[in-house]
């Protein structure tokens, strides 16, 4: 078989006609990475809600072939399972407190990320990011400041504090955050749950004993025990059903242990207590069972809000506060001052009952998250599909950089056939030849009749986009990166019209 003969055959189907091009829609790549296997089940929804939210813009925006695939950044480290970042469209933080430098490793697990969309030429999309205060010398802050400038960084929501995003992190970036709503509002329309009917059972969600220490509150362990357990008190005297539960966080299930030994109830355990949810679509369900809610965890109460189940929160971070006051129920989020006021707490509770939400609050927090994934994914998946169904045929194909010559994976034939010449800012490299063609510097790109330039993955894409784009050209329609060209020009040959077919 000759050269020509199989790269056809494995690289380049039959090309398309203008018309055939324009009636498909090829694959749009969006890897979501967060923390989708983490057992404080809470960020699990957020992924889950976001999942649902860009599927739902897909629809409404008439956009097809919609792929989603998700990646927890705690259990990917090694490069073999990082590459799926570069063969992604597009990647997505779904939401959550990743601003964080302190309790959490999140500027080492982003960044992992981050890093290999910015080689690559992926856009990062940040959305409802949750904001966990900045120290400008800390080097946690560093990297986070540092990661959000990256030219990959093409969008960013805060769902709380954005004036405080804007003026630390993003101070420097050309890219600056709005304030939206959780993308958990969403639940019952992501797992297709809606509250029980004349339940009369109250959630008690508790979560770990160093919960507040860890965040400066001073209440320990030996307080929440004896808080919780002067509640159930309270409410047994009332003759008011609850439950126990959490989020599924192991230390939380540990302090639910205690809690119980503490009251001298572990034979009734059962009767009391939830098991541990198994995934965030039962932690839902118990959610949905309930009355009314006293909980620790934010996402016990954002839950319970987008069910319509009245809750009482206990803050032990600013971010519960802000969402408090986002809602229109500031009073039902306590402090830690209030926190040993039984009574305080169970009227707050039995007021929030009688009262519910503020007319309209939902709808509007509801309309905020869409927007907050709409406004940046349809114009960029229309914009990605258009140019994607643009003809090339009478366009010079050139390379930035060289080619992974030592890969077995490299397709030689490819850059034989296709590839016109080679450009290049090293100046050892410059008036060599590479796979038969020469490499010139960069500075040829300024020609008038501008080639289609793709991007080698041997070099950092936006450091070579930043001299085409003084050389003014446009990305994506005059270059993209290597891989992205190579999977939809010739691998799939639905898009970016190769040739002109000969009638």
């Amino acid at each position: 078989m000759t050269a020509d003969k199989k790269l056809n055959t494995k690289v380049n189907p039959a090309p398309l006609t203008k018309e055939e091009a324009l009636l498909l829609e090829p694959d749009t790549k969006v890897l979501l990475c967060g923390l989708m296997q983490c057992r404080n089940l809470g960020d699990v929804v957020i992924s889950d809600c976001v999942k649902y939210l860009i599927k739902k813009c897909a629809k409404k925006e008439g956009l097809k072939n919609i792929k989603i695939s998700t990646l927890d950044i705690r259990r990917q480290k090694d490069k073999k399972s990082l590459n799926r970042v570069r063969n992604s469209d597009l990647v997505v933080f779904p939401g959550g407190g990743f601003i964080k430098y302190k309790a959490e490793k999140f500027p080492l697990e982003m960044g992992r990320v981050t890093s290999r969309a910015e080689h690559y030429g992926i856009p990062v999309m940040y959305n409802a990011m949750g904001f966990e205060g900045y120290e400008q010398d800390h080097e946690g802050c560093v990297t986070l400041k540092a990661m959000l400038e990256n030219k990959s960084s093409r969008y960013i929501t805060c769902r709380d504090f954005s004036d405080e995003l804007n003026e630390t992190y993003l101070k420097d970036s050309s890219v600056l955050s709005k304030r939206v709503a959780d993308p958990a509002v969403w639940v019952s329309e992501t797992y297709k749950i809606k509250k029980a009917e004349n339940s009369d059972i109250v959630g008690l969600g508790v979560a770990r004993g160093g919960l507040f220490e860890d965040h400066g509150v001073p209440i320990g362990k030996d307080d929440l025990l004896n808080i919780w357990a002067n509640i159930v008190k309270a409410l047994e005297a009332k003759g008011v059903k609850y439950k126990l539960f959490t989020n599924g966080l192991r230390q939380d299930e540990e302090f639910l242990t205690d809690l119980i030994a503490f009251m001298g109830k572990e034979d009734k355990r059962e009767e009391i207590a939830l098991p541990s949810a198994e995934n965030a679509k039962q932690l839902v369900e118990y959610i949905a069972g309930f009355s009314s809610l006293i909980a620790c965890r934010m996402h016990a109460n954002i839950i319970a809000f987008s069910l319509g189940i009245p809750s009482v929160a206990f803050v032990w971070n600013q971010k519960l506060r802000f969402f408090g006051e986002s809602i229109g129920c500031s009073e039902r989020y306590l402090e830690y001052t209030q926190l040993k006021d039984t009574e305080l707490i169970v009227s707050t509770l039995e007021k929030a009952q009688r009262e519910g939400y503020g007319e309209g609050v939902l709808k509007r927090e509801k309309e905020s998250a869409y927007k907050s994934v709409r406004d940046f994914f349809a114009p960029f998946a229309n914009e990605l599909l258009n140019n994607r169904r643009r003809d090339l045929s009478k366009k010079k194909l050139v390379c930035y950089g060289l080619p992974n010559l030592e890969s077995p994976k490299l397709n030689n034939e490819f850059f034989e056939e296709y590839v016109d010449y080679y450009v290049t800012d090293d100046p050892l490299l410059v008036g060599t030849m590479c796979l038969g063609k020469p490499v010139y510097h960069s500075k040829k790109l300024r020609k008038l009749i501008k080639p289609f330039v793709i991007v080698s993955e041997t070099v950092s894409y936006y450091d070579c986009a930043k001299v085409l784009e003084k050389n003014r050209y446009k990305e994506k329609f005059d270059f993209t990166n290597m891989h992205s060209y190579t999977r939809y020009v010739y691998k799939k040959g639905e898009v970016f019209l190769a040739e002109p077919k000969v009638v």
